[in-house]
């Protein structure tokens, strides 16, 4: 079977350096549970994916603040609407300290981007209609109850704190491949009683941190604060919901865009993007010869895909319950400049990123390669790297 759309990855990480977008990819840690010492930490045994996915509408005032070293970057107030469960949502710029779209309308297959100023929407099409917001919050608390059951800390576990950093800003460079999830009791926000949880570095060097208030009935973050460290300078990412009316009956109509009659409607090329269930199937339907990595047990297939467009690429997804794999091969080699010490890949230097994903990349003749892991180790991703590693022919 395969399914063909068109994707917008590489447009959307340009356009939303201008807009503050949670990030959409998954971030999975490995994480070293540890005992707060709280007593009063409670189970959790209500299903909350269920109960967040089942909101039937939010409607907020929805802030979102950036410092730099203790200064404000940016702040920007939103009238908003959301669908959970769902990537539709609507944000209309209520006011702002720097330049922004005044409206974003996602719809779930297409997102809009309208400047008011210069009567002016962008129209890009979006690869994947569904939100797993929710399971990442469910996978978030039945961590925190491991947690709890050991009373102690634990082998490591994976765990998805919720994506608030804004596409386009720079992200942690260091490890962060040993993090603890903590319960830090219950707070009154907005006049709602919020479960507290942080994520941190096991060694607590606040390299990165993440707290998250999610409603104790709902389930719905209604703040998050993201902090990291990336050469020297200290960034903060904070949103705030304020004003939240729940179960609020959405019409389709919010969710669908209307501009004024002069306004120029663009529609960007966008590659094209097919997906296979099977590697099989990929290698039925293209000329590119596909990596055939050795994954470690465990790990199921989950779909393989091709994009055409001014780059050609392959890649495979893979996934066990915790952590995700992804093999991707692209016709644009790099430079190798920035190759980390003593690691190769078939005698190629290699690059080895650390943070909300850990990644490994290198270029043979003609394409280059990266392995991404979410809860993975880098060094059995260089594992897998040298399984793959510069096939002969390329």
């Amino acid at each position: 079977m395969v399914t063909r759309h068109l994707t917008s990855e590489r447009l959307v990480l340009t356009i939303a350096t201008v807009v503050i977008v949670g990030v959409l990819a998954v971030s999975i840690w490995s994480l070293a549970f540890a005992s707060t010492g709280t007593a009063d930490q409670p189970q959790i045994d209500a299903d909350v994916q269920q109960r967040y996915e089942s909101i039937d509408g939010v409607n907020a005032t929805q802030t979102t603040t950036i410092t730099r070293n203790g200064t404000v970057a940016s702040r920007t107030t939103y009238d908003t609407v959301l669908q959970p469960g769902t990537e539709k949502k609507r944000l209309a710029v209520v006011n702002s300290t720097v330049e922004r779209y005044d409206l974003r309308v996602s719809n779930g297959s297409a997102l809009w981007l309208y400047d008011r100023r210069r009567a002016k929407a962008t129209r890009i099409s979006l690869s994947s209609p569904g939100s797993d917001r929710g399971k990442r919050l469910q996978r978030l608390f039945a961590s925190l109850n491991m947690a709890t059951a050991a009373d102690a800390a634990t082998d490591s576990q994976s765990v998805e704190p919720l994506p608030v950093v804004p596409r386009g800003e720079q992200r942690p460079t260091e490890s962060a491949r040993s993090m603890t999830v903590s319960y830090r009791g219950t707070e009154s926000l907005d006049g709602r009683e919020v479960y507290v949880i942080h994520v941190a570095p096991k060694d607590d060097t606040a390299t990165y941190e993440q707290t998250i208030w999610v409603d104790t009935e709902q389930f719905f973050p209604v703040k998050k604060r993201t902090a990291w460290t990336a050469d020297g300078e200290r960034t903060v990412v904070t949103t705030t919901y304020t004003d939240v009316t729940y179960d609020t009956g959405v019409s389709e109509d919010v969710f669908t865009p209307s501009f004024p009659d002069n306004t120029t409607v663009e529609v960007p090329e966008t590659p094209e993007r097919q997906t296979y269930e099977s590697v099989g199937a990929l290698k039925a339907d293209t000329e590119v010869q596909v990596p055939e990595p050795d994954i470690p047990p465990g790990y199921e297939l989950t779909y393989a895909t091709q994009t055409r467009g001014r780059v050609h690429s392959v890649g495979l997804r893979y996934m066990n319950r915790t952590s995700l794999i992804t093999v991707a091969k692209y016709d644009r080699p790099g430079v190798g400049d920035n190759a980390s010490e003593g690691v190769t890949i078939d005698g190629q230097p290699a690059q080895v990123s650390y943070g909300l994903t850990t990644s490994v990349s290198w270029s043979c003749e003609r394409y280059r390669y990266t392995i991404r892991g979410e809860g993975v180790s880098a060094d059995r991703l260089i594992t897998i790297g040298q399984s793959v590693g510069c096939p002969s022919g390329e």
